[in-house]
This record gives C-alpha cells, structure tokens and sequence, in this order.
C-alpha cells in the first residue's frame, strides 16, 4: 500500500527535527546537509537550518571525527587507514582527521590488533604457516592496519 502524502513540513518543523537527529548522535555537517536534501524547503531555509545547527553546536566536525575514531577503533576494530578513508568520505578536513586520529592511545590500538588477529587465527584454516599469516596480514590489511604493524604483531605472535 504507497504511503499517503504528507502535508510538508514547515522550516521551524524541520528545524526541529534536525536538531534531534544531532542531538541522538554525532553527525558531521555532510550527514546533515544530505540529511536536509530530504525536505521540501528552500535552500535559503536549509541553509538557515544549517547554520543554527552550527552556531549552537548540534553539529561539530572535530567532536564528530574525534568520536568516529574512538567507536571504529574501540568497537568496530578498525584500522587508522579504513578510519582515515571513511573520515575523507564524510568531507572532514584532513586537519581534523590527523587531530582525531593523533588521539588514539597507541597501547590501545596495538592490544586491539593483537586481540583482533589472535581470534581470527582460529578460525582460519590453511595448510602452513606461511599461507596463516599471510591470510592473517590480508585480514588486518582490509580492516585498514598499516601493513609495518600488522606485520610486526603477526611476526611475535605464536601461531
């Protein structure tokens, strides 16, 4: 059954509704300008709707790349390059990236790509050692680790 048209909403409504689609998480400003291509109203309106959330800090690029890394990283088991990639994508200044990703603990990050590579050699299946690390290192590399360090855990890991 297509869904019934509704009444468009009003730039005070879709304000409203902007500022709780930041306030439920962190949005860079490109989320919330494809965000406010989704309404019927002016560009002038949209723009306006942009500003109002910068201005009173609904949406903030540093705090935005600063959480993005934290989560990839403590959840997500991302590698600074994938991050870096994704952050490119979202049109964060390269500043920006550099500042957030600066702030990873390095202790952290390298315990994580330890944890990381030692669950998945179980699951791995291969006839030698060579062909599990290799397939290991293939793994790491494609959750965006740099390739020197993923290289160097594989390397003391016993496997």
């Amino acid at each position: 059954m297509p869904k019934a048209l509704s009444k468009p909403l009003s730039p005070d409504q879709v304000l409203d509704k902007m500022a709780k689609y930041c306030a439920y998480q962190e949005r860079c400003v490109k989320d919330v300008r494809d965000k406010l291509k989704t309404f019927d109203i002016s560009e002038e309106e949209k723009t306006k709707t942009l500003d109002y959330l910068l201005n009173n800090r609904f949406v903030n690029d540093e705090r935005f790349a600063k959480s993005f890394v934290r989560g990839k990283v403590n959840q997500s088991g991302w590698g600074v390059n994938k991050i870096r990639f994704h952050l490119i994508q979202k049109g964060i200044d390269k500043e920006i990236i550099e500042e957030a990703l600066g702030q990873t603990d390095e202790e952290v990050y390298r315990q994580r790509l330890t944890e990381i590579l030692k669950t998945k050699a179980k699951t791995i299946k291969a006839d030698s050692d060579f062909e599990k690390k290799r397939k290991l290192a293939a793994y790491a590399l494609q959750k965006g680790f740099e390739s020197s360090l993923v290289w160097e855990i594989i390397k003391d890991l016993a496997i």
